[in-house]
């Protein structure tokens, strides 16, 4: 990963003055790239990272001024859209369900924009990565982190990757507050929708137990664009 913590925290200052993240979730983000982060040992496999933000409109965010900083637009569909930066922290903002809470009435109460989840993008299939990626469920047990493993393929409207852990802490875990996605396997992209496999709820939600849905609509059969952008 050649990710540094200064140009991630200067790409992460200049999200926060558009006020589409907060000085928390900034925090939080840069907290990844330390040797503390409690999942360390999966960096050096990661390619990238990415801040998925829930807002309002996706229509309605300020693209002119993501553009002038130098991001770069990807994926737009309705409802959502991903901008890349130099800095190999990217930036995912939709106003669709992108995760079961969103079918669970009452379920969500943070005011929008605010970051749905941290994602780790573990690209690289060789034989080291997945074992790192398979490692991740032990890891999470040993910190007390609740844990929901996607077993792949895992479909993002139209993408896909081979497989996705999900973690999420404990309370008042050294200011983390928000689940964390690993992304196992390339970033596959199709020429159409795919569907959407909705972040799993939190296991430790008091609301978990709630009829949530797991996707958005079914996954169709549609050969990959393998010419598109393959990162985070």
């Amino acid at each position: 990963m050649d990710l540094e913590g200064r140009h991630v925290d200067r790409v992460l200052a200049d999200v926060e003055a558009l006020k589409l993240v907060n000085d928390v979730e900034h925090a939080e983000v840069l907290s990844v790239l330390d040797n503390t982060f409690p999942f360390a040992e999966t960096l050096q496999y990661t390619d990238s990272v990415h801040a998925h933000v829930k807002v309002e409109d996706v229509d309605a965010l300020p693209h002119d001024e993501l553009v002038a900083l130098g991001y770069h637009p990807e994926n737009a569909e309705p409802g959502y859209i991903k901008y890349s930066t130099d800095a190999g922290l990217n930036f995912i903002f939709s106003s669709i369900p992108i995760a079961q809470d969103d079918s669970v009435e009452g379920a969500v109460i943070l005011p929008k924009p605010f970051m749905d989840h941290v994602g780790i993008d573990m690209r690289d299939e060789a034989d080291a990565t997945q074992i790192a990626f398979d490692a991740i469920i032990t890891r999470a047990a040993e910190l007390n982190w609740r844990e929901v493993t996607q077993a792949g393929p895992v479909h993002c409207c139209h993408t896909q990757v081979k497989a996705k852990h999900w973690a999420y802490p404990p309370e008042c875990w050294a200011g983390w507050r928000r689940p964390i996605e690993f992304a196992f396997g390339t970033l596959q992209i199709f020429h159409q929708k795919m569907g959407c496999d909705l972040r799993p709820m939190d296991p430790g939600h008091p609301m978990a137990a709630a009829d949530a849905q797991t996707t958005c609509s079914a996954a169709s059969e549609v050969e990959p664009d393998t010419s598109a952008s393959v990162s985070g």
